[in-house]
């Protein structure tokens, strides 16, 4: 007979009423990306302890924290939605990081009033954010009291099903051929990746001898996969079976991605160097049609510094942590601003890169060896990204241009963690943008009203800075003189586009 699952209940931290977790006006929290659980529109301003366990993070804006139980369970309690722009006004943490907590204590108290005037929303929620640990979710409704309440039932995964995953039996799916046109670029490798976090266990995407995990969008994008590579699924754990079938499926469909999505490699003869007619002219590659006159403006990216060394690695895990939950939030704001959900799939993209375990997990090992968190993150982009950009031949040339896409997102998060903001690209009306490198944020933020143009010495009609600005219908070039020559034009000089 099969012994009942080990169940663990979590009481309410606040007063009032349950709400379900998919109707937070937040897709971060409605699509469970930071975890599983409830959300409580709350009329107390006293967060007790839902659990029992050890405070592993308290976020410096005293609205979220977490709190380890004795079994591993993480619980996460979130107080409002975009608090965090609050600084910790109106919060005051009445524990410290470190701290072992009972059921019923108090954590947190602020101010309902003057949040609910100046937050978004006041729905705090109450996450699991290592739902692998956790075999089925059992969430109240109703009318919750603070301290008694059971708002959340947990039937715990066991012992063994969580061995399976490490240890069970490999199954590998049959043999398909890959559909897309450019290979696993970075928006099928994004969906792939989504659709394989799904399941518990770990699952290989397999060409040959050459294999990657398929919950990793970097990975995938390194396998350098291309049109009719011979593709099998490989998965270890106690829903294997399921997670073939499924992914195996999506792979065959192309991961959803359909032909008019596909980047389309430059014809030929656009790549051809053209004669300059003057020295005035500079001749280039267009990346995106279109004829501009204006005055020429120079951007270079900031330099960020960080230190190398970090406080203790719980601290600086939990600042990572912060701040790749922060960008996802800055990401999901840009791509409000794009009408084409073609071009939203980028960013939606990115915002798979800030989830992406290997890349997390690299971060993750420099923290664990006394790194700071920027300085770890900052190692674990750069390397990713020179991965891609490494990679050789003419098949390749998609793939090498998408470490323009994880620098782009390494650059947001160590922004965040080194507390600066970054800075925005300011220009008079009628202006030529001119830049070593833009990246897809870069190129979504411009002022279309004033940008009638940009050159870069990076990126081709391809990348997905190219895709964007033709989607604008901002004409673009890539200047193919050699670096050191770029950039000598001073401002003011108006010249062809």
């Amino acid at each position: 007979m099969t012994p009942p699952a080990a169940r663990l209940k979590i009481v309410a931290p606040l007063s009032g009423v349950l709400v379900p977790l998919e109707s937070v006006p937040d897709p971060v929290f409605a699509q469970k990306m930071v975890g599983d659980g409830v959300s409580l529109d709350p009329t107390s301003g006293n967060l007790l302890s839902p659990v029992a366990g050890t405070i592993t993070q308290l976020h410096q804006a005293h609205h979220a924290l977490t709190i380890t139980t004795e079994q591993g369970i993480e619980v996460l309690l979130h107080i409002g939605i975009d608090t965090v722009l609050l600084k910790g006004e109106g919060f005051t943490a009445k524990v410290r990081q470190g701290e072992q907590v009972e059921i019923g204590q108090i954590l947190i108290t602020f101010d309902v009033d003057l949040v609910a005037r100046k937050a978004r929303s006041l729905l705090t929620q109450i996450l699991i954010a290592n739902v692998e640990k956790v075999a089925r979710f059992l969430p109240a409704s109703g009318t919750a009291v603070a301290g008694e309440s059971v708002v959340l039932t947990l039937e715990l995964a066991s012992a063994t099903a969580t061995a399976e995953v490490a240890t069970g039996h490999s199954l590998t799916g049959e043999t398909l051929s890959l559909p897309n046109p450019t290979g696993l670029h970075a928006r099928p490798a994004a969906v792939l990746a989504a659709e394989a976090k799904k399941f518990k266990s770990d699952i290989r995407i397999v060409r040959g001898t050459d294999e990657a995990n398929a919950k990793s969008v970097v990975a995938i994008m390194g396998l350098a996969t291309q049109h009719g590579d011979a593709i099998r699924i490989k998965a270890t754990g106690p829903d294997a079976n399921e997670a073939i079938r499924q992914i195996s499926a999506l792979l065959a469909n192309g991961c959803g991605e359909k032909p008019g999505e596909v980047p389309q490699m430059p014809a030929l003869a656009a790549t051809v160097r053209a004669v300059a007619a003057s020295a005035d002219e500079l001749m280039g590659v267009s990346a995106s049609p279109g004829l501009a006159v204006g005055r020429i403006i120079q951007y270079r990216h900031q330099t960020i510094d960080v230190a190398e060394s970090g406080e203790t690695p719980a601290r600086e895990r939990s600042k990572l942590d912060a701040a790749l939950h922060e960008a996802h939030g800055q990401i999901e704001a840009l791509k409000s601003q794009l009408a084409d959900p073609a071009k939203a799939q980028i960013l939606e993209a990115h915002q798979e890169l800030l989830e992406d375990p290997d890349l997390v997990d690299l971060a993750i090992e420099g923290v664990s060896q006394g790194k700071s968190a920027g300085f770890a993150w900052r190692a674990a982009f750069s390397q990713y990204a020179s991965r891609l950009e490494s990679l050789e031949g003419a098949n390749n040339a998609l793939l090498r241009e998408r470490g323009n896409d994880i620098r782009d997102v390494g650059r947001r998060v160590l922004a965040l963690l080194a507390g600066i903001k970054q800075a925005q690209i300011v220009v008079p009306e009628g202006s030529i943008l001119i830049a070593e490198e833009l990246t897809p944020s870069d190129t979504a933020s411009l002022d279309r009203s004033k940008v009638l143009g940009f050159c870069t010495t990076t990126g081709g009609a391809t990348s997905h800075v190219a895709i964007i600005a033709r989607s604008f219908g901002i004409p673009a070039v890539r200047n193919r003189r050699e670096r050191a020559g770029a950039g000598r034009r001073p401002a003011g000089r108006s010249r062809r586009l």
